[in-house]
């Protein structure tokens, strides 16, 4: 084969590769899109709307309670389950996205995290969906907004929000006897949310209790 065939045979499979780019990319809106969602279309949602604001209990050890055991400012349980959707500019819904990109913050930076302790349950499913339903793996208290955080490039807030305390009042991941002064001052001084565990809106034994079995945990 003389060079120039060999030549004109290289232009033309460059041609048709030129020419199959575009749909391929087309065919894969995660490469053609570099797999990040847009904020401004994504949702995230409380199930709890009010009255009030309800509070989770969380824990360094997991051993808190789960979203759908949250408690209104009357002590009453309310499901608080978090719901995320996300999307991609075009609104296609970003499937299969992985949990570990996700995860809960407060702007106060009052929640305080275990590694991966605050990521949702599943990656986004087919809609783009995910939840947070089960405990989290945290410590802290924080009265501010809660945010979706995703792979650390945008917030996404619901038009609710969620507030959160531990037994791990300090926030450093363990409960110890630091924990156990802050407890003892707040029981006997001015309501303080950060030790009404059982949020009931007044300090008493059940918040005691909740102390006692959560002293010495700490993240897994």
């Amino acid at each position: 084969m003389s060079k120039s065939k060999n030549s004109k045979t290289k232009n033309l499979k460059t041609k048709n590769w030129l020419v199959l780019l575009p749909v391929f990319f087309l065919a894969s809106p995660c490469l053609a899109q570099i797999c990040i969602p847009n904020y401004s279309h994504s949702e995230a949602y409380i199930a709890y709307t009010g009255p009030g604001t309800p509070s989770l209990l969380v824990a360094p050890d997991g051993n808190g309670n789960p979203f759908t055991w949250a408690h209104d400012e009357q002590g009453n349980v309310v499901d608080a389950t978090v719901t995320l959707y996300l999307l991609y500019p075009d609104l296609d819904p970003v499937p299969d996205y992985p949990l570990e990109d996700l995860w809960l913050g407060t702007q106060d930076y009052g929640l305080a995290s275990c590694m991966g302790g605050t990521v949702p349950d599943f990656n986004t499913d087919i809609n783009g969906m995910t939840q947070w339903i089960d405990p989290l793996f945290a410590g802290g208290h924080s009265l501010d907004q809660v945010y979706v955080n995703i792979t650390g490039f945008f917030d996404i807030t619901p038009s609710s929000t969620l507030h959160f305390n531990s037994p791990d009042i300090n926030g450093d991941l363990v409960v110890t006897l630091h924990d156990l002064q802050i407890f003892a001052t707040d029981y006997f001084s001015a309501y303080q949310y950060r030790c009404d565990l059982h949020r009931d809106g007044v300090l008493n034994l059940a918040d005691v209790s909740i102390f006692a079995q959560h002293y010495g945990v700490q993240c897994p």
